[in-house]
């Protein structure tokens, strides 16, 4: 009889528990390596699910993909939509229409509004109180990388390039090559925006100095206090409709009398009341979707009417058909109208 080796036995059977464990852990591993994949893959296809304006991977689904485009024919005929409107109210009633590029540019300095930038190859023409501060900052810190400037330092930032800076031909090119968009907003909203930030929210020397002359202009029987901390919103319109000269500050001066919209032919004219919309158009439109964060959260609470008939139920009535007069260009342009409430 054959003769059994316990020291044989005992190798034999740990040699074989030590093989079960490494094929046991081979296949977990392959196993967390399957699920690990299939999380991967499914993830792209969630996010555009869950936003609908963010580009698509050839992974997606076609309906899914057929959302996007049916989205994207939406804002085109919006534009067109805009673009004619626009084009109709200029020739027909202002007899304005569309200079070429060369024309524009023998005239650069009139071209003040319109920042350029290069890397992205678009043009902005900025409209204060429509949102410029957030147009600034996704060129300064977004595309140029400045960070922590603050926002009365935008304007005069270095990476702003204004158009009258460069020569008659980079201009020409730039106006031909480049996307051109501009933002706009019912005026008597931007005009309220520009008094409740000038007048109301904050204070400088120059605001306060203004406050005093438009005071001292406009209320008769001026208290002792003239400090301008306190001028009315329709002692503000008297100012504004009083002359052309009170409205030359780009805060509330109108959109027809310093962004040229007759004479610069726009690609884009967005507003800032349907901005969620309309910031994702111009940003997948100048390839800046994956650069910015801007105009990607949940849209706002938009509060412009509640305010507009706020302020301007309290003021007089010939006031607003004065004041509509001198704004009736913009509200003709983009498609606005007096509130039925004023």
């Amino acid at each position: 009889m054959m003769k059994v080796n316990p020291k044989r036995m005992l190798l034999v059977f740990l040699n074989g528990i030590v093989g079960y464990l490494v094929i046991t852990l081979l296949v977990s591993a392959f196993k967390s390596n399957e699920d690990t994949q299939s999380v991967v893959i499914a993830e792209p296809k969630r996010e555009i699910e869950e936003e609908p304006f963010r580009q698509t991977d050839d992974n997606v689904d076609q309906e899914v993909a057929l959302f996007t485009g049916e989205w994207w024919k939406q804002m085109l005929a919006r534009q067109e939509e805009r673009k004619s409107r626009l084009r109709k109210v200029c020739h027909y009633l202002y007899n304005e229409t569309v200079k070429d590029s060369s024309f524009l540019a023998s005239h650069k300095n009139r071209l003040r509004p319109l920042i350029v930038n290069k890397k992205h190859r678009f043009i902005y023409s900025i409209v204060y109180k429509v949102g410029s501060t957030n147009w600034e900052r996704v060129i300064v810190q977004d595309i140029e990388g400045f960070q922590n400037v603050p926002n009365q330092k935008l304007f005069s930032h270095k990476a702003l390039q204004w158009m009258p800076k460069f020569e008659e031909k980079e201009v020409e090119y730039y106006l031909e090559q480049y996307t051109k968009f501009i933002f706009v907003r019912n005026p008597l909203s931007r005009i309220l925006s520009g008094y409740r930030d000038k007048f109301v929210d904050h204070h400088n020397a120059v605001f306060s100095k203004l406050a005093r002359q438009i005071i001292r202009q406009y209320r008769s029987n001026m208290a002792d206090d003239s400090s301008g901390s306190n001028v009315t919103f329709s002692e503000f319109i008297s100012y504004l409709i009083d002359s052309g000269e009170h409205r030359v500050n780009p805060h509330w001066k109108p959109i027809f009398a310093q962004n040229m919209p007759c004479t610069i032919d726009y690609d884009v004219i967005g507003k800032l009341e349907e901005a969620s919309d309309d910031i994702p158009y111009v940003l997948k439109k100048t390839g800046l979707w994956n650069v910015t964060d801007y105009g990607k959260g949940p849209p706002r609470r938009n509060t412009d009417k509640e305010l507009v008939r706020q302020y301007y139920s309290e003021v007089n009535p010939k006031l607003l058909k004065e004041l509509y007069k001198v704004y009736e260009p913009d509200f003709l342009m983009f498609g606005y109208e007096m509130p039925f409430f004023l």
